[in-house]
This record gives structure tokens, C-alpha cells and sequence, in this order.
């Protein structure tokens, strides 16, 4: 399925707890009225590990059948509720085109999201994945590459600049725990990482 994920940020002042309380209760249900959605799945920020180069308060992973389908899901009279609700709980966001990519809930397992961007070493982005994937405790790497970058409406300035999401899931999340700060220490060279573990909620 056709895939958008969105990096969303805290207001300034307000704490992670407010932040995913208000975006799961009252901004979620109403993301889960626009049309034509087939997913809508919430990446609650449990924990950051430093250094970090990105602002990330949540993480949001959309489905839909195809390109049209998404610009009409935002183009909707039911968006005018959602992009009024925004300046309850949030700072800055950014959408992030992907094209056909998976969507796995969390569960049981522990969850990673890696945020990189590359500065074009796309060699060692495969070194990058490699090590990742022999993290004690890994189960499955998700890789999302960003086909193209979408500005929110009426901000001062242009989306947080990613290349590649590396969704990482292991047997526990005590496993996940101990790899976050182990991925933290990975950028090399022109890297710029963010490695932040998740709480994922299936809205839709």
C-alpha cells in the first residue's frame, strides 16, 4: 500500500506526556475521519537517546490505495477539523512521501525508529543497515526511503530533512532499550541520526 509517514513535534513547553495524551484522545479520531485512510497507526516517543540531530514528538504511519487517494484524504472537508485541532498540541510538522511500504504494530515486541539522513554516503547507508541488523534481539528491519518531502501548510520553515526511516523491531523491549543508545553512537561522517524507541496505537 501506498505509504506517507509524518514527523510530528511538541509545542514548546508542553511535555512528551501531554503531547501523546492529546494526540492518541482527541487529535487521533479525528485524522481517523478523512476519507479513504486504510491506516493510521501513532509512533508514541517512550524514549530519545543522544546525540540526536532531529525535534520529534510522535511519528505517524498512513496507508492508502494510492497517491490520488492521499491528496483527497487532505484535500477533504473532514481535514478542516484536523488542521484546526493542530495548534492544540502541536509545534511543527512535516510529511514524508514513501510510496509501497509495510506497517507493523509493535505488540509485545520493542520498537526503534531510526531517523537518517545520509548526505548522499549511500554506501554507508548499507554498512549503517547491516550493523543494524545484528543488534542482539533484532526480528525485523522496516526501511522506508523518502521519496519526496511535504512542508506543513503555513510554516516558517521547510520540513526536517530525512532520507531514510529504518523501523526496527525486536523480541522484547528491554532488547530495544539496550540498542537504542548502541544505534545513537553509529553516525559517521556526514550522518545525522535520530533514535527514538516507540509506543505504537492503531487508530485505524
Amino acid at each position: 500500500m501506498f505509504k506517507r509517514l509524518s514527523i510530528l513535534e511538541k509545542r514548546p513547553g508542553d511535555d512528551q506526556a501531554f503531547f501523546s495524551r492529546y494526540w492518541q484522545e482527541r487529535h487521533g479520531p479525528l485524522v481517523a475521519r478523512l476519507p479513504l485512510i486504510r491506516t493510521y497507526v501513532q509512533n508514541h516517543v517512550e524514549e530519545q537517546y543522544e546525540p540526536t540531530s532531529f525535534r520529534v514528538g510522535g511519528i505517524v504511519e498512513l496507508q492508502f490505495d494510492d497517491a490520488a487517494a492521499m491528496d483527497e484524504a487532505f484535500t477533504a472537508d473532514a481535514s478542516q477539523a484536523v488542521i484546526a485541532d493542530e495548534a492544540n498540541f502541536l509545534g511543527d510538522a512535516a510529511g514524508y512521501v514513501i510510496g509501497d511500504s509495510p506497517v507493523r504494530m509493535a505488540g509485545e515486541l520493542g520498537k526503534l525508529v531510526v531517523l537518517l539522513a545520509h548526505g548522499g554516503d549511500q554506501t554507508g547507508v548499507k554498512h549503517f543497515e547491516a550493523a543494524l541488523r545484528r543488534l542482539p534481539g533484532f526480528i525485523q528491519l522496516i526501511r522506508d526511503d523518502v521519496v519526496s518531502t511535504i512542508t506543513r501548510r503555513g510554516s516558517a520553515r521547510p520540513g526536517q530533512r530525512v532520507d531514510n526511516f529504518f523501523h526496527l523491531y525486536f523480541s522484547d523491549v528491554a532488547y530495544a532499550r539496550r540498542a537504542g543508545p548502541q544505534v545513537a553512537e553509529l553516525a559517521w561522517g556526514s550522518f545525522k541520526l535520530g533514535v527514538f524507541q516507540m509506543r505504537t496505537v492503531r487508530i485505524v
